[in-house]
Parts: C-alpha cells; structure tokens; sequence
C-alpha cells in the first residue's frame, strides 16, 4: 500500500461516508484526477478480501463503503503502516526516503542496497539522486562518493544537523500535539523531555509548546549524531560571549542529567550549541502585564520593529506605528529570530497554511516588513518566520477594535507561544467583548499549575486529557470561522461587496496555463494594455510571489504585487481547465489583487470576503463549472 492510496482511504474515511469527487481528492494529495482514479482501482483490489471497497456515485463522487467495519480498522487504519512498510513509488517519495535514509546514517551507503529498498532502475535512482543533490545544495551539504564504499553525506555538522531537523518538521504535518519523533526510542524522549522542564521551571524561563518540541528535537538529534562520534564545531568567540548567560547554565544542567541516565557525553561545544539554542525561543512570560518586558528589548531591534511596522502603514494604511504593544511584542519576537537566523536555526510554524488563509492581509503585510529585515541584515527570512510577524500584526488590528466591557472570565490554552496565545486572546474579546474576559494564557504543560478558581471556562487549542471542574471549548489557534461558529453561530464582520470589484475585460474563464509565471504575465499585461498598471506592475507581482507563493490550498492562488499600483482596486480572475502547480499546491482558480494606488482603502472587508470565499471547497468548485462572466458574477452574488 502506497502512501497516496493510504492517504485516499484516509480522507474517504474521515467524511462519514460522504462522497469525494476525484478532483477534490486531486486537490488535497496534489496529483492529476486520473492519478486519483487509477489509484481507487488498485486500493479496490487491494481491499476486496476485506469486504472493503471505494465506491463511486456518477456526478457525486467516491465514497468508502466498508461492509466489514472492523475489518477496515484493524487491517487498514492501524495494521497497514505497522505491518507493511510503504515502498515510495512516486519521484517526490523517494527522494524523501534517499534523504532520510542518508541524513539518518553517519556511515557510506551503496547504491546497490538503495537500488533494492526503492524498486527502481539503477537510472531512475540517478534522477531521484540529483534531486536530493539540489535540496542538499540548499544547506552546503554535498553526497561524496567512494568507490566501494558507497555515498554518504559531507558538510559541516551544525549544517547537517539544522537539515534533519528541517526535514523532520516538514514531513510531520500533523498538531503539535500528535507529533512523534522516530530519531530516539520514546523511553529516551521522556528522559530528555523531563530534563528540559525540570531546567525550564528550575530557572523560571517560559518557552511555547512548540519551542519545547524543537528543543526537543535538537537534544535528541545532537544525541544521535553524538552516538555516531559526530560532533559541532564552533569558534571560541561563541562560547566567550554566553559562558556567563543564564541559558548556559541551563543547558549545562539539562545535558548532565541526560548523560547521567543516558550514558551519553556533551563536550562544552554542544553545551554552546544548546544554549544558543535556549536564546533562540521567547523568553517571556504569558502574563498579560507587559511593564517588565522593556529589559528584553535593545534600542537596535525597537528601531528595526519601528521600520517595519512604518513601512508596513505607508503601503497599506493600517495606522499601526502609534501602537507600542505591537512594537514590543515584534522587538521581543524579532530578537530570538534574528538569533536563529545567525546561528542558521530553523523554526517551525504549524499555523502557516491557516495564516496565510484566514489573514492574507496581515501576511502580505508582514512580507513587506520583512524586506525591511533583508535590508538591514542581508539575510531573508523564511514563511514560517513571515506567519508569525503576520500574527502579530493581526492581533494588533483586533486589538484597535476592541473595548473595555464586563465579560465572563476565561483562561486561554494555547501550545504555539505569546504571539498566537496573544492573537487568540484578542480575537475572543474582540468576537464576544460582550461575554468574554480572557484572564490570562497559559502554555499546556503548566495548565496544572494554574488556579482555575475564579475562571469560567477555559478556550484551548490542545486537548486536555485530565478532568476539569470547569467547561472546555476546542478551538483552532487560528480562530477560523468554523470555529468561532462553535461559541457564537452568527458574527457581525463589516460588509463589502466582492462585485463591485469584478468587471468582464478581466474575468477570463476556462484558460490553459502551464505555469503560475504565465497566468501573472497574462493578468498584468490586461491591466497595462488598459492602461490601469504601468510597465513594472508584472514585476512587481512576480516579486511577491517569489518571497512567499499566495496558493492558499482549495485550488485558490490569490497573487497581490509588493504595493498598491494600480488606478482602481480590480479583482482579476481567471480559471484554469486544468490545475497547476503553484508554490507546492494545485491551483485552478487565480483571483488577482489590484489596489487603487491613488488611495489608502480599507481592504480588511475585501480581504475577509475573499477568505469566506475560497474557505468554502463548494463554492469554488461552483465557480470552476462557470462558463460565462455571467454565470460567474452570479455564483459570487448568491455565495
């Protein structure tokens, strides 16, 4: 069983029956809709002494008809992944499965061995081979190759090191919460899991969930690499400059109590290393009282959060630069990241696809920022980094919606750290100022030792597995529509009208494209004819999609330039016969954002109607099957 065709039972599986058309399956696994239905012919014959089989609807779709229930879980959802290991049969699986497989083993490998485990043609393992060579470029790592020996991976350690980790969470697309490492058996995690808390609460330092999980990380694959005598190098002037740190006494301790139990020695190079490790996450607490926070913030990084955030007003008029919460907690979140970007430290943002969706505004705008960052440093940073400056943001823009009125008292748990625990507090008092006093934050892992004595109910994004006197509402960190429908069913959000924005000369339906390039191309060059861009507008949107790609999943690529410049806000929309790859996803329905460059508009109306919009997985596929500008403006006005 193939990873895609475990994938398919998987989504057909969690709609209760439902049907699944073949080009929604195709959206969610990235493939064409033949791919899908060749793939439902070999899980059917696969599945049939099971009395399980994918059936499909004409007109409706497939959907999952288990006559043996039980069969289905115990031979399928649990025994299939433990039983038979998946064999990679597409190019991107296995090259997947050649970086694991190299990045996880210090010794030289053989072709020969590879060439087995894969079930290619020794040409194809070539191919699949040169794709590993160009991710690994990315990291100045190379493949060295030694006659009779095999091929192993060179380069420096620190740099090796920071490609397992990057690997590790981009293939764990899963909540935190549920996330497994595989590098350590798990008694071995528990170990250094317990260390880092025990340090963490010995010393008063508060980190997110999601810190705690890439420390984590780091200790478990510095022990691996350890193990295989492979160690960090690094100049005196970095251990001279945090010897007297309080995170080098931490790291100190955390690492002897492993070596106590684990066996394992950390030379003082790996106690630096793990240091800068602990200077890299948010050091701050969650309280709400800000008055302490000043000492953490040095003038250099206020100043580059002033440039920012001005910059970030003179292209989209937010009117935010007067507000100095939001300049201290980017200070407090870009002091850490310039860090990690020295020291080439990854972070990972498991709310990216929900932010670049439900706040596109805010992520345009925080890619502008960030520019600012490249100026000053010469170092860009990644999405993930980008998310978490766009979270900010928002919550500032919640924030000035905000008012001072008795509510009921509630305790946020969140596992992502002060900028989305922040962001989610505000959104709750800004959605139900009426009802709601969040009381305060509170990471899961110190939810026990919280008073719950005065608060009403708690808000969390985790699940909580122990018993509580008081109600718990499930939310995402995000607070997606969905679920703030779950506390209150209907909101009262500002109405713009998406037609007004629509015009015939710039609705092209039903188009054939090969390339996300070749539709902005097409796009731009309709408004310069028209003479509403001038000559550099197609730049300028090729620009911003190269430094964060604006497909938001559900087929949708909404591309916007750098800044407004255009003579009038434009949507212009164009669909495709077929999808295409854009930034990672398949895209079939581009809407193009044009912003009157004469005037500073309010775009957050039009941008909340775009995200209703192409949140939606049924209208979208209703505007696909539009054939006529007509029948098109008409499914937006009835949407």
């Amino acid at each position: 069983m193939t990873g895609r065709e475990y994938a398919i039972i998987q989504l057909l599986n969690n709609v209760n029956g439902a049907p699944l058309t073949s080009a929604q399956l195709s959206a969610e696994l990235n493939v064409s809709p033949k791919t899908i239905r060749n793939d439902i012919k070999a899980i059917n014959l696969k599945l049939k002494p099971y009395a399980i089989q994918i059936q499909s609807i004409r007109g409706k779709g497939f959907f999952l008809e288990p006559h043996n229930k039980e069969g289905l879980r115990k031979y399928f959802l649990e025994d299939t992944e433990k039983k038979h290991p998946i064999i990679p049969t597409t190019s991107k699986e296995r090259v997947n499965f050649l970086l694991e497989k190299l990045l996880f083993n210090s010794d030289y490998i053989k072709i020969e061995d590879l060439h087995t485990e894969v079930f290619v043609s020794r040409s194809t393992l070539q191919i699949d081979l040169k794709s590993v060579r160009q991710i690994l470029k990315k990291y100045n790592l190379f493949i060295e190759h030694k006659p009779h020996y095999g091929i192993k991976i060179v380069g420096k350690e620190t740099s090796i090191r920071f490609c397992i980790s990057e690997y590790i969470f981009n293939q764990k697309p899963l909540p935190l919460e549920k996330q497994q490492l595989n590098i350590l058996p798990s008694s071995d995690l528990k170990i250094i899991r317990d260390s880092i808390l025990k340090n963490l609460r010995k010393y008063k330092i508060i980190i997110s969930d999601i810190s705690l999980h890439n420390l984590l990380t780091h200790i478990a694959i510095a022990y691996k690499r350890i193990s295989e005598d492979a160690h960090v190098h690094l100049e005196k002037n970095d251990f001279y400059q945090i010897k007297d740190e309080k995170e080098y006494r931490v790291a100190k301790e955390i690492l002897f109590e492993i070596k106590e139990k684990l066996g394992v020695d950390f030379p003082q190079n790996e106690i630096v290393y793990l240091s800068i490790h602990l200077k890299g996450t948010t050091l701050v607490s969650s309280i709400r009282d800000n008055n302490d926070m000043h000492r953490f913030i040095d003038s250099e990084v206020y100043l580059l959060a002033k440039e920012m955030v001005q910059r970030i007003d003179n292209h989209y008029g937010m009117k935010l630069a007067g507000d100095k919460e939001l300049l201290m907690n980017l200070s407090l979140h870009l002091k850490p990241a310039i860090n990690r970007y020295r020291y080439q430290m990854n972070i990972r943002n498991p709310m990216l696809e929900d932010i670049k969706l439900n706040f596109p505004l805010s992520f345009a705008a925080a890619t502008t920022g960030a520019e600012v960052i490249y100026d000053q440093f010469n170092f860009r940073v990644n999405e993930d980094e980008v998310g978490y400056i766009a979270l900010h943001l928002e919550t500032a823009q919640e924030k000035s919606k905000n008012t001072s009125i008795k509510r009921k008292r509630c305790l946020i748990v969140c596992a992502s750290g002060l900028g989305s625990a922040q962001l989610l507090l505000h959104k709750v008092e800004n959605e139900f100022r009426d009802r709601v006093n969040v009381i305060g934050t509170t990471e899961y892992y110190n939810l026990a030792n919280y008073s719950l004595e005065d608060i009403d109910f708690i808000i969390s994004t985790v699940p909580i597995e122990r018993s509580l006197s008081i109600p718990v509402i499930y939310v995402s960190t995000i607070l997606g529509h969905s679920d703030i429908s779950v506390i209150e069913k209907i909101l009262d959000h500002q109405t713009a009208n998406l037609e007004k924005y629509i015009f015939r000369e710039y609705t092209f339906l039903n188009r054939d494209f090969e390339t996300p390039e070749a539709v902005i191309q097409f796009l731009t060059n309709q408004l310069i004819i028209n003479n509403q861009a001038d000559a550099g507008y197609t730049q300028s949107v090729l620009e911003r999609e190269r430094q964060a790609p604006t497909s938001f999943g559900n087929l949708v690529a909404l591309p916007h330039p750098m800044q407004a410049g255009t003579t009038a806000t434009i949507l212009s929309i164009l669909t495709l016969n077929k999808p295409i790859e854009w930034g990672g996803k398949q895209v079939q329905l581009v809407i193009l954002l044009n912003v009157d460059k004469s005037k500073k508009e309010d775009l957050s109306s039009l941008f909340h109607l775009l995200v209703q919009l192409v949140d939606n997985k049924h209208v979208v596929f209703e505007l696909l099957s539009c054939h006529t500008y007509d029948q098109f403006r008409e499914k937006i006005r009835i949407s």
